[in-house]
C-alpha cells in the first residue's frame, strides 16, 4: 500500500548522495517520497537539477535562495546569526525549523525520516504526530575535535532529540554501536554508504606497465593523507607508478603535490570532479584505489568512507589505511583489497603488486565481482524498505 514518506534534510539533494538513495530507494518501493531541503551552495543548484530531473520523487525548497528568494534566505541567516550569540540550538542547527514543520503540516506524511545534525529538531517536533526516523550518515558528535564547542553542541542537540526517537538506522557498523551506547533505548539499523549496481562499468582490462593509483574526493587538500602516502613510496623510485587524483584543486596544493614526485618513473595527474557513473568508469582504469583515512576525530575511525564502496564496484583493489572501521571491513570483505598499519608494509605491498601484475588483476575482477553481487546499493537498500515497512505497520 503506498504511503507518504517526507525527506528532511538542512542540505541540497545535489550535495547528498546518500538522502538521494534513500528517496529512490522508498520510490521504488512504490511510496510517495516527498523532499524538503535547503540551500547551501551555489555550485551545488546545477547538481540539484540533473537530481530532480531524474527523480521519482518530488521537492520542496526551504529557506529560500540568495538569488531567487533572497528576502527569506536572509531572514534565515539571520536568525542563525543570532541563534549563534544567544545558544539557541534549534536556530543554529534549523533556522527555518517553522518553516519545515509547516510544510510538513501540508503534506500530512505517513512517516519523516531525517539526514543530518539540522534535521533532528524537525524530528524532535514532528515526533508527536507520527513516526520518524534518522538516518545517522556519521557519528555526528565524533566529526569534530573531542570537547570542542562543535561536538558539545551536537551532543545536545542529539540528547534532546533522540530521546525522543525510537528508531534510527546509521551508516556504518561502528556507527551503530557508537549510538546505542549512548543512547541504549534506540533500535539502530545499520546500512552500508553502498553506490547502485546501475552505474557499474564493465570490467575493464589495464594496459601499459605502471601501477596505477587512484583517490578521489570533492576537495583534494593536503590533510588527507595523500602526500604522506607518496612520500612514503619515494624509496619505490626504481618502480613505474601512476597516481591520479580527481577533486577540486587549487594551485598552490597541485604545486604542493607534485613537489612530492622525486622519481621520473613517478607520475601525477589531477582530474576534476566527476558524476558518479563517469567516476566510477574512471576508477576502473586504475589498479589501486586509496582509502586514506586519518584517523584524527572519532567518526573517521568509525565511518565507511564512499571509497569503500566505489573501488569495489568500479573493479579497483582498495588500499587502506588501518582504522577501525576500515579494518573491520577488509576483515568481512577480504576481497576488497588490503589494510596497512606501516609505511614499511605499504612499501612491501606495493612493492609485492607491482611484481605480480597478474595477481592484481585477478584481484580486481574478485573486487568488481563482489560489488555486483554484494557491495552495492540494491543489495543494502532492501534493509531500509524493510525497517520503513515494519514502522508504518506499527503506526497507530
Amino acid at each position: 500500500m503506498t504511503k507518504r514518506i517526507a525527506i528532511v534534510t538542512t542540505k541540497q539533494p545535489g550535495t547528498n548522495p546518500r538522502m538521494r538513495k534513500n528517496a529512490d530507494a522508498l520510490s521504488a518501493a512504490g511510496h510517495d517520497v516527498h523532499v524538503l531541503y535547503a540551500y547551501n551552495t551555489l555550485w551545488a543548484d546545477a547538481t540539484d537539477q540533473l537530481v530532480f530531473a531524474k527523480a521519482a520523487w518530488s521537492h520542496h525548497r526551504i529557506g529560500g535562495h540568495p538569488q531567487e528568494d533572497r528576502l527569506k534566505y536572509l531572514l534565515g541567516r539571520t536568525r542563525r546569526k543570532w541563534s549563534n550569540w544567544t545558544g539557541d540550538l534549534h536556530g543554529i542547527f534549523t533556522p527555518c525549523l517553522h518553516d519545515y514543520v509547516d510544510q510538513l503540516q501540508k503534506l500530512q506524511p505517513d512517516l519523516v525520516m531525517g539526514h543530518n545534525p539540522g534535521a533532528l529538531p524537525i524530528l524532535s517536533e514532528w515526533s508527536q504526530y507520527g513516526p520518524v526516523l534518522f538516518d545517522a550518515e556519521d557519528d555526528h558528535p565524533g566529526e569534530f575535535a573531542s570537547g570542542s564547542l562543535e561536538s558539545r553542541r551536537v551532543e545536545k542537540l542529539e540528547q534532546e532529540a533522540l530521546g525522543k526517537l525510537h528508531h534510527i538506522t546509521a551508516a556504518s557498523p561502528l556507527i551503530a554501536e557508537e549510538y546505542r551506547r549512548r543512547f541504549p533505548h534506540l533500535q539502530v539499523t545499520p546500512i552500508d554508504n553502498a553506490f547502485e549496481r546501475s552505474i557499474q562499468p564493465e570490467f575493464q582490462t589495464i594496459d601499459g606497465d605502471s601501477l596505477k593509483l587512484v583517490w578521489f574526493s570533492q576537495v583534494i587538500g593536503l590533510d588527507r593523507g595523500i602526500q604522506k602516502l607518496m612520500m612514503a613510496l619515494q624509496p619505490l623510485a626504481h618502480l613505474n607508478l601512476h597516481f591520479t587524483l580527481i577533486g577540486l584543486v587549487d594551485s598552490s596544493v597541485r604545486e604542493e603535490l607534485q613537489a612530492v614526485i622525486q622519481s621520473p618513473r613517478h607520475t601525477l595527474s589531477f582530474e576534476p570532479p566527476l558524476p558518479e557513473k563517469e567516476l566510477l568508469k574512471t576508477l576502473g582504469q586504475h589498479h589501486i584505489g586509496l582509502a586514506l583515512e586519518t584517523g584524527t576525530t572519532r567518526n573517521r575511525q568509525l565511518c565507511r568512507t564512499n571509497k569503500l564502496f566505489c573501488y569495489p564496484l568500479a573493479g579497483c583493489v582498495t588500499l587502506a589505511s588501518n582504522t577501525r572501521s576500515q579494518t573491520q571491513f577488509m576483515e568481512e570483505h577480504p576481497e576488497a583489497g588490503v589494510v596497512f598499519e606501516s609505511d614499511e608494509q605499504l612499501i612491501q605491498i606495493i612493492q609485492e603488486w607491482a611484481g605480480r601484475m597478474e595477481a592484481v588483476h585477478e584481484h580486481r575482477s574478485a573486487a568488481w565481482q563482489l560489488g555486483r553481487d554484494t557491495l552495492n546499493w540494491e543489495t543494502e537498500s532492501k534493509k531500509l524498505v524493510k525497517l520503513v515497512k515494519s514502522l508504518l505497520q506499527d503506526a497507530p
